[in-house]
């Protein structure tokens, strides 16, 4: 009997982590409802998943290829209707998560859905503390100037507002809760994010993705664009532990050709041209558009494809979700 849910977790170097993860989610679900794959992604820290049995499919790539592509790979040995992607550092309580997921993507079926998200750390491990931070999704900042920095930030532009910087286009950002249990959303942010299988496939995942970053709005336009949406379930709360030293380390030049995969497919050519040029230019911009040059093919590929699919564009987008410089930028010719 096919289960309905499959969680998918991708994980680098997490070694016992993974179990205490793993062990979260038995402690406070059903495992009738689901089962689970773990994309190891070229880790050389082993694991011992023996004690979970069937339960658990374990697959292995033999190099690093990212959360976005581990997502994609498990999702190839997905058999059930509906799947959650998740990372190897996420806590639960008994709240019935999974169910409440299943009945939303159910109700959803060409939606993207986080939860709230509660930050936690070495030394507050508490989920069910009422005082612990709680974040609610995202919005999306298609341009980011100097000027829009706290001056303490140490990416505070000095002199050139438009600085080179990976951080200058399609950065994901907080925001406050909204009222309702399920609310639509730009952006999904928090690490813990339900989808049909179907839709999933649709939007073709993360193809194309290199290693970490603009992983959510990367695939949260994708979805908006196709015509389906992204949402937050409110009442569903996840905790999401935020080390000092992640297990992984992404070059500025991969986060930077992260960012114009994503200009590059979901764009038009006059709008990626303006995004692109936005990030500014210095030698790990060069690097990566040397990168996005050699993987032509795929980019040309999903470009193609993914116009074919889209009933949507940023001006859509503007209407719907108002962004600064819209008419500064956009508009500009």
């Amino acid at each position: 009997m096919i289960k309905p849910l499959t969680i998918i977790i991708a994980e680098h170097n997490e070694g016992t982590q993974l179990n205490d993860t793993l062990d979260s989610i038995l402690d406070t679900s059903d495992d009738k409802l689901y089962d689970i794959v773990v994309v190891s992604d070229g880790s050389t820290v082993p694991l011992d998943l023996t004690k979970y049995g069937s339960l658990v499919k374990h697959v292995k790539s033999s190099s690093r290829m990212g959360v976005g592509a581990s997502f994609d790979i498990g999702a190839i040995h997905v058999e059930t209707p509906h799947i959650i992607t998740m990372g190897s550092d996420i806590r639960f309580v008994k709240n019935d998560y999974i169910e409440k997921m299943l009945a939303i993507l159910e109700d959803n079926p060409k939606s993207l859905v986080c939860t709230t998200n509660i930050g936690i750390n070495a030394g507050r491990m508490d989920i069910e503390d009422p005082k612990a931070r709680r974040r609610y999704g995202a919005r999306l900042l298609f341009f980011l100037k100097g000027e829009d920095l706290p001056r303490n930030s140490r990416l505070f532009a000095k002199g050139d507002p438009r600085r080179a910087s990976f951080r200058n286009i399609l950065e994901a950002k907080w925001i406050e809760r909204q009222e309702g249990s399920v609310c639509d959303l730009p952006c999904i942010l928090g690490a813990f994010y339900g989808v049909t299988k179907d839709w999933y496939n649709h939007i073709k995942g993360y193809r194309g993705h290199r290693y970490w970053g603009t992983l959510e709005p990367y695939i949260s336009i994708k979805s908006w664009f196709a015509g389906g949406n992204c949402k937050i379930a409110n009442d569903i709360e996840v905790a999401h532990i935020f080390k000092q030293r992640p297990s992984h380390v992404t070059m500025q030049h991969d986060l930077l050709y992260n960012k114009i995969l994503a200009c590059e497919v979901l764009f038009d050519r006059e709008i990626r041209t303006k995004l692109i040029n936005f990030l500014g230019d210095n030698e790990h911009i060069q690097r990566a558009k040397r990168m996005v040059l050699k993987d032509q093919g795929v980019i040309d590929y999903l470009k193609k494809y993914h116009r074919s699919i889209f009933t949507r564009d940023i001006h859509w987008w503007n209407e719907r979700f108002p962004f600064k410089y819209y008419e500064e930028i956009i508009l500009q010719k």
